[in-house]
């Protein structure tokens, strides 16, 4: 079902002939659902940006589900009916979260012009900036470390095979060599896992152990991914993250608790 102010598309799935995601940012993908339908105004699909766990997890569903029907038979049409009354706006977390702190920010800086400070109010607002940038590395590091420590504790082992070398956008969004691999998770669904290669003429090893966790949507991990992922690059934003939050406590409140006492 594909919801836009004025109208509700819907999709059978028999008439999803693909879906796919591109980077477009450094955890922001574009969601491309490609169509049999070519009559509704869209030629191809439809499209969106929205987060990368987000875009992952409804792509590998949407062509489980595609997988398991039959090849032929008639496609259902897609069908578009108008609203009769337009759709509730609903906030994620991060919408709202920013808002909170739009509002914590201008009634700092409103406390400190109240004080006659008024160049040390404005400086305090950069403070907004670093309580945005804390509360995004703090939700890259949990991103991180969840799948890595899952796929540690709960982890199965699977064999995965070698399939082809390709290029790929990395969450950087820059293009690297990538072997890619395919393996069946323990609901007999087929998924690709994709590894950086050492050099564009190495030779990869055809096949690779790679950890699954059962009852999750998360990708497979190596276990040596995994331990690298806790043992060096989180530690090292954990570090940024603190250097981060002190810049942010400085600028707000900390400004504003200097000058009263």
């Amino acid at each position: 079902m594909w919801e836009e102010r004025g109208t509700v598309t819907r999709i059978p799935y028999r008439a999803v002939v693909d879906a796919t995601t591109e980077t477009v940012g450094a955890r922001r993908l574009r969601l491309y659902v490609e169509v049999a339908d070519h009559t509704r105004g869209r030629p191809g699909g439809y499209e969106l940006v929205c987060g990368a766990r987000a875009a992952q997890t409804f792509v590998r569903a949407l062509l489980a589900h595609r997988a398991v029907l039959p090849e032929t038979g008639a496609t259902p049409p897609v069908t578009t009916e108008r609203r009769t009354s337009p759709p509730r706006k609903r906030y994620t977390r991060g919408e709202l979260g920013l808002r909170v702190l739009l509002v914590a920010v201008v009634l700092n800086f409103l406390a400190i012009v109240a004080t006659g400070r008024y160049l040390a109010a404005v400086l305090s607002c950069f403070g907004f900036f670093a309580w945005w940038g804390s509360a995004d590395l703090a939700a890259h590091i949990v991103s991180l470390a969840r799948p890595a420590w899952a796929s540690i504790a709960r982890g199965i082992q699977v064999e995965a095979r070698y399939v082809k070398s390709d290029l790929r956008h990395s969450t950087s969004g820059r293009m690297w060599h990538m072997w890619v691999y395919e393996y069946t998770d323990l609901d007999g669904g087929v998924y690709e896992y994709a590894t950086g290669s050492a050099s564009r003429n190495a030779q990869p090893p055809q096949t690779r152990t790679v950890t699954v966790v059962p009852g999750t949507k998360d990708g497979a991990f190596s276990r040596g991914d995994a331990v690298l992922t806790l043992l060096i690059v989180v530690p090292v934003l954990l570090l940024g993250l603190v250097v981060v939050s002190l810049a942010a406590l400085a600028a707000m409140p900390g400004v504003l608790l200097s000058g009263l006492g």
